[in-house]
């Protein structure tokens, strides 16, 4: 069976590039939902992806490069592959 994402490595969760809850980018950026919004809205944070109808995700990649350079993040750094 396999591991529930918050049992795995955070070296693992990068190298599978699983997707984040709202929350838990909340949790990582220490960003508040309504100026996670906004650096969305003007480019300056990665857009979710769909997950499934009525489910969206971030992709821990481009949550993870927004963190490396939250000032040079380009707008085209959405990582859409696994």
């Amino acid at each position: 069976m396999a591991k529930p994402v918050d049992e795995l490595s955070p070296e693992l969760m990068l190298k599978l590039n699983v997707f984040m809850s709202e929350k838990a980018v909340m949790r990582a950026t220490s960003l508040s939902r309504t100026s996670l919004h906004r650096k969305r809205l003007s480019g300056e944070f990665p857009e979710p992806q769909p997950i499934s109808e009525g489910r969206v995700g971030y992709r821990i990649r481009d949550v993870e490069a927004w963190l490396r350079d939250p000032q040079g993040w380009p707008k085209t750094q959405n990582t859409l592959d696994i």
